[in-house]
């Protein structure tokens, strides 16, 4: 009997084998990727990855600073992040409750941008301020810390209480005189809106003055937090559907697209996934890993300046002000150093792979298959190709990527870098990995690149787990590299005339 049972059992066991086989065939959908360079295009802005926090992280908390220039963590998570753009201002710049920061939280908040090597973006009260207020303080900054300021910003979403452009120019407006007489050949961005109501009215009468440095403009592309935790799983479908092309594609037609044929360039200066503070379980979770990197990428390709994505240990929401569901990362609970949430993952993903300009890219693949991909070459003629998988659970596949460079290539050696979730769980909210390492609590990451073994021309197939991204880095055979192709991935520096 005994012997029967294991021939038994060894034979179901065969079975169930070569049925996983089959069904692993059956999940494997054909990608063709073709990447071409035609030469032209806007390299990468140098500031494109930047943070957006409420005013009120300025002061302190309990006598102490969250923008504390002798914190190394913070400071550490910037850099490994590319931070370069650090805007301040938000709901808390408008709210009466909050106290507007002066000189000496000033003094500390630019210490601190000076130690992480970022250009601040800095807000000014609009609703129910003082224009000579915000002139004393616009002077006081340029005094002293010139060359750490982008621009000046006044108010927060002015739409929500000034509905129209002439209400909102008439408040705007004596804030923008006090502070150019007190600071004159100031630099601004606005209007800052969130629904579009006056941005190209604003860009038309403002930009040929020569004070508006770009249009800045808010949106949370997935709607709102509250409503999209009534049906998570739901909500982290559209985190992941390639349905969220076509909405992208209205908003830059409605805004971005008139800006650039005006020449006006253009920053969303506060923008995450969901508003309020985000969904939870849906903003916090590796669904928003990879929708933040494909998302990113896609604007990036059409040359916007950047993004300052909202985070905070307290954000604006539900008319209060409460934790965020869509951080980047918070503080740990000791109080020392920081959980990386996995939006960051997303966005350190996207630094390993956006370097020097975007380049032309042709998809075909199964219409709802959720697949996408963003190529960029650099100056020394690196391709950079990153490939997202976006399916998932029952409709999970894995992508067989036939990749074609482009024509003006020779040889080429492949390395690739894998962004991952451990369990390919993309309502997970831990065990991230990029290049098969986490970002620790102070900020530090080594994610490693691979080389793929005997690739030495311009045609490959690559395997793209379902839920993950692989990043390919493409580079001349024979060409030196100052790191070998096993050392840590180098936080990107990219250029541009932006």
């Amino acid at each position: 009997m005994k012997t029967k049972l294991k021939i038994h059992l060894l034979s179901t066991l065969l079975t169930a084998a070569l049925l996983a086989a089959s069904h692993a065939t059956a999940e494997t959908q054909p990608v063709t990727v073709t990447v071409a360079d035609d030469g032209a295009g806007a390299e990468l802005a140098p500031r494109f990855i930047g943070l957006s926090y409420e005013m009120s992280m300025l002061l302190p908390k309990e006598g102490r600073y969250y923008f504390d220039p002798k914190d190394q963590a913070l400071l550490n998570t910037f850099k490994t992040l590319n931070v370069k753009s650090l805007r301040v201002g938000a709901n808390a710049v408008d709210d009466p409750r909050i106290a507007i920061p002066q000189e000496k939280d000033i003094d500390v908040f630019f210490s601190f941008a000076r130690a992480a090597g970022v250009q601040v973006i800095y807000s000014f009260r609009l609703k129910d301020g003082n224009p000579a207020d915000s002139a004393r303080l616009a002077s006081y900054i340029a005094a002293r810390y010139a060359d750490l300021l982008e621009c000046f910003s006044i108010g927060n979403e002015p739409d929500f209480y000034l509905k129209t452009y002439a209400e909102y120019m008439a408040q705007w407006k004596p804030h923008y005189e006090a502070i150019l007489k007190a600071v004159p050949g100031a630099k601004f961005i606005g209007p800052s809106t969130t629904l579009g109501h006056y941005e190209l009215e604003f860009a038309k009468e403002m930009f040929p003055r020569g004070n508006l440095l770009m249009l800045g403009n808010h949106h949370y592309f997935l709607g709102s937090g509250r409503a999209g935790e009534t049906n998570p799983p739901a909500t982290r479908a559209r985190f992941l559907s390639n349905k969220r092309l076509s909405e992208y594609e209205k908003k830059y037609d409605r805004v971005a697209g008139p800006l650039a044929a005006q020449g006006v360039p253009l920053r969303m200066d506060e923008l995450n996934s969901c508003y309020n503070g985000g969904a939870k379980d849906s903003s916090d979770t590796y669904a928003s890993t990879l929708w933040v990197l494909d998302f990113t990428h896609w604007w990036a390709a059409r040359h916007i300046v950047g993004f300052n994505f909202h985070t905070g240990e307290s954000v604006g929401r539900d008319g209060k002000f409460g934790a965020p569901n869509y951080a980047a990362f918070l503080r740990q609970d000791s109080g020392v150093g920081f959980s990386m949430r996995p939006l960051a993952y997303g966005l350190l993903a996207f630094n390993q792979g956006a370097q020097g300009r975007p380049l032309g890219v042709k998809i075909k693949a199964t219409p709802k298959f959720d697949f996408n991909a963003h190529a960029y070459r650099d100056r020394a003629g690196v391709v950079y190709l990153t490939l997202i998988n976006k399916s998932y659970d029952a409709h999970a596949e894995t992508a067989a990527v036939s990749l074609q460079l482009p024509t003006n290539m020779g040889a080429v050696k492949f390395q690739r870098m894998e962004l991952s979730q451990k369990n390919q769980d993309v309502a997970a909210k831990t065990d991230v990995l990029l290049g098969g390492v986490a970002v620790d609590p102070q900020g530090n990451w080594a994610g490693q690149w691979q080389d793929i073994a005997a690739a030495s021309d311009k045609t490959m197939t690559v395997q793209v787990s379902p839920a993950s991204a692989i990043i390919l880095r493409c580079s001349p055979v024979g060409m030196t590299r100052s790191k070998s192709s096993g050392d840590a991935a180098v936080t990107p520096r990219p250029s541009s005339n932006l």
